[in-house]
């Protein structure tokens, strides 16, 4: 076992400082602000130290411990077989910094927050910790103890701080997302049944091996069901819009950076790479012919979950709501690659989860200077015309990051959303076969509902004329720009020099397709 404390400094420091931001806080809310943006600045910085130091200079996998380059165990309940394990791969690593980098223009970003501020960036520093332990978790107990724990503060920080319909959209979104939980912790349970009474992940990749197909199948939907449900996915994603529309502005940057990549996340982790070394009559899961049931419905479900919220989105005038239906539809594209289950499929699924991690919050940031700099406060997209006569630098941005979304090339979308498609043509054995080609088709030709709605939505709050909702606004202040500029540059970066991170991710996947 190899000791890292550097992954216990990134997972306990926001939640141990966070009682210490809410008590000092109470008196003076200034001092709670200090600490949140001081804590949230360091471990971003130190992330992105650690991402250099151990993933950028090459291939270190012969110091990985168990497939983890950065690994952290020690024995929690033996009697039980759940163990505190943590450690970063090729797959969680980007998330963790992408963690970082999101939480740290949220906090920032939430500058005009006035109310309850220590009680407000407490429960920031909570979720950081929560959201880092997510995707850290090497143990299954801890994982699902981590992930119900976001819902927590989530609840909170739409409960009292979001808008008219704050109270409905914050307990639809726990009652959606825990009960879902709850059948995923069935599946939990029955890989720990059936792998040998271990929590530990790479205990359990070696024992599920031996598991039989149908119980790996059952397991799969259990699971599916509960990230499918926090992603989300049609028939279950009908608590997004509410949530972004009512959270505040910092919440849905989150809500949508990292809170849906959870989801996606959880499908990569359990069961694409704890299904990895499966091989019965000399057939891997993913190939057999449940494997290929499974792949075509979870197609078919992201290709569903493309097209009909896009077509949602072109009826939106709110444009919280707009850019909502906008995340689901693009967590379709991670669907798909996902169901193409080839190297190239894989990893750009992964590239657009960061890549939407990086545009979303952006957008959202966006719709919550326009609301603030509005005259009655609205984000009505028929009533915002001509944005760009008064906040020339937040129209320009909105253009940047609406054609990143929408795919531009030479934008993070663009290159997350090609390969995908290229994957699914590739994969000739399945989806790119001659009774599944239309499911590739039609995702391809859906993109073209994503630029009309973004470009429809560009002409009326850009370049349409001055309304008198815009009257007296006035550009935005520096912690309400500054932000979105650095998410905007992200962008891209990402979209001309995919290679940062795109080499990390193609060599977790190459990890685990046989």
């Amino acid at each position: 076992m190899v000791d890292y404390m550097e992954l216990l400094i990134l997972l306990l420091t926001p939640i141990v400082l966070a009682l210490f931001a809410y008590l000092f806080g109470r008196n003076n809310p200034k001092i709670a602000k200090i600490i949140a943006l001081v804590v949230v600045s360091l471990t971003t910085i130190y992330s992105i130290v650690l991402w250099i130091v151990h993933f950028l200079p090459g291939d270190r996998m012969d110091n990985a411990v168990d497939g983890f380059l950065l690994h952290f165990s020690t024995d929690w309940i033996p009697s039980a077989g759940i163990s505190f394990a943590v450690g970063v791969d090729g797959l969680s690593m980007p998330l963790i910094v992408l963690t970082q980098v999101i939480f740290l223009v949220s906090i920032v970003s939430s500058f005009y927050i006035t109310d309850q501020e220590a009680t407000f960036y407490a429960l920031m520093l909570v979720l950081l910790s929560a959201v880092t332990g997510t995707f850290m978790a090497l143990d299954l107990f801890l994982f699902y103890i981590a992930w119900e724990l976001v819902l927590v503060p989530m609840f909170f920080l739409i409960h009292i701080w979001g808008g008219p319909e704050r109270k409905y959209a914050a307990i639809k979104f726990f009652i959606y997302t825990h009960l879902a939980s709850l059948l995923m912790l069935i599946g939990l349970f029955l890989i720990y049944i059936n792998a040998g009474h271990t929590f530990y992940l790479p205990e359990l990749k070696t024992n599920i091996a031996t598991v039989d197909y149908k119980t790996l199948s059952t397991i799969f939907w259990l699971v599916f069901i509960g990230f499918v449900t926090k992603f989300p996915q049609v028939p279950v994603h009908t608590w997004l819009p509410d949530a972004h529309v009512q959270a505040p502005s910092p919440g849905s940057a989150i809500l949508a950076g990292l809170l849906l990549k959870m989801g996606g996340y959880g499908l990569m982790r359990i069961p694409f790479w704890l299904y990895s070394e499966t091989n019965q009559g000399g057939v891997t899961f993913f190939e057999s012919d449940y494997g290929k049931d499974i792949r075509i419905i979870i197609a078919i479900i992201g290709l569903v979950s493309m097209v009909y919220p896009a077509f949602i989105a072109l009826r939106q005038d709110d444009l919280k709501r707009m850019i909502a239906y906008s995340s689901i539809s693009h967590m379709g594209i991670v669907l798909l690659g996902l169901a193409a289950f080839n190297e190239l499929g894989l990893t750009a699924a992964m590239y657009m989860m960061i890549a939407h991690g990086i545009i979303s919050p952006g957008l959202f940031l966006l719709a919550g200077i326009i609301e603030h700099h509005t005259k009655n406060h609205t984000r009505s997209i028929e009533k915002v015309g001509g944005l760009a006569h008064k906040m020339p630098l937040t129209g320009g941005l909105f253009v940047l990051l609406a054609f990143a979304s929408a795919g531009l090339p030479g934008l993070a979308g663009f290159v997350a959303e090609i390969g995908v498609f290229i994957a699914m043509f590739d994969d000739t054995d399945l989806l790119g076969s001659s009774t599944w080609i239309w499911i590739p088709i039609l995702a391809v030709l859906s993109v073209i509902v994503t630029a009309g709605y973004y470009l429809w939505a560009i002409e009326r709050v850009i370049f349409n004329k001055e309304t008198e909702e815009i009257e007296d606004a006035v550009p935005a202040k520096w912690w309400e720009s500054g932000p979105i500029i650095v998410l905007s540059i992200l962008a891209l970066v990402f979209g001309l020099i995919p290679g940062l991170v795109w080499w990390v991710l193609d060599q977790w996947s190459a990890s685990i397709i046989p």
